[in-house]
């Protein structure tokens, strides 16, 4: 599946293009490719504008979910080797990012 991230304007402007490219379609002979070309390559720059955004996207998730995972090993450590109110301290800060890291790894679905 390809990873893409479109935007609410080029959804719009797809559905009006694949409308265009239908009227074009049942205008002509079934079988000869009617369909305009500056219609097949408008489609095809905002397919590769949101690949490439959707590509961007997913490598800024990845990022942080490491520097979540990062943190989460960071704060368990500092936990282990303290006592008292640093030690509660150090607890939930590895729960809030490891709650960050749960998050991040929903919406890395998203991208799969």
């Amino acid at each position: 599946m390809p990873k893409s991230s479109y935007t609410r304007g080029e959804k719009f402007r797809l559905a009006w293009l694949v409308a265009r490219a239908a009227e074009n379609s049942m205008a002509g002979d079934r079988n000869v490719d009617t369909i305009n070309p500056k219609i097949k390559r408008e489609v095809e720059r905002i397919e590769e504008r949101a690949a490439a955004r959707g590509e961007a996207e997913e490598k800024a998730l990845r990022q942080q979910l490491e520097q979540a995972r990062t943190a989460a090993a960071t704060a368990k450590a500092t936990m282990r080797a303290s006592r008292g109110k640093d030690r509660a301290t150090a607890r939930q800060q590895m729960n809030e990012n490891e709650r960050r890291a749960r998050r991040l790894e929903g919406e890395l679905r998203r991208y799969q």
